[in-house]
């Protein structure tokens, strides 16, 4: 085998192993993107979860104090609304959550806070 079939050879596999290469990393960073736009849907998820957590809080104090009601139940028409949003929320989150830990992403990165 001439020098230049070798040369020739050898950059053939360079170029198959880096074309092999780039493959594997674009699977890896579309993998990565996927984990990171799950995990910005959970925390916004959160956050309006906590607002209407908030709002419920709100609610019960406004039923009890400012219409001097002197009891709240779950089935108080000024809550139970609220309540129900609080559930679809949990559910939503819990959805996202069971869909990032099956793609690969890690149950300690969802306890982490964002930046």
């Amino acid at each position: 085998m001439a020098f230049s079939e070798k040369l020739r050879s050898m950059l053939n596999q360079g170029m198959d192993l880096s074309k092999d290469f780039f493959e594997k990393a674009g699977a890896k960073a579309k993998e990565l993107g996927e984990l990171g736009v799950l995990k910005l849907e959970i925390i916004q998820l959160q956050g309006q979860a906590r607002k209407v957590a908030g709002q419920l809080g709100v609610e019960v104090y406004e039923t009890l104090v400012d219409k001097g009601q002197k009891s709240v139940s779950s089935d108080s028409p000024a809550i139970k609304e609220t309540i129900q949003k609080l559930d679809a929320l949990e559910k939503e989150i819990d959805a996202r959550e069971a869909e990032y830990l099956k793609k690969g992403g890690k149950g300690e990165d969802l306890n982490t806070p964002a930046p």
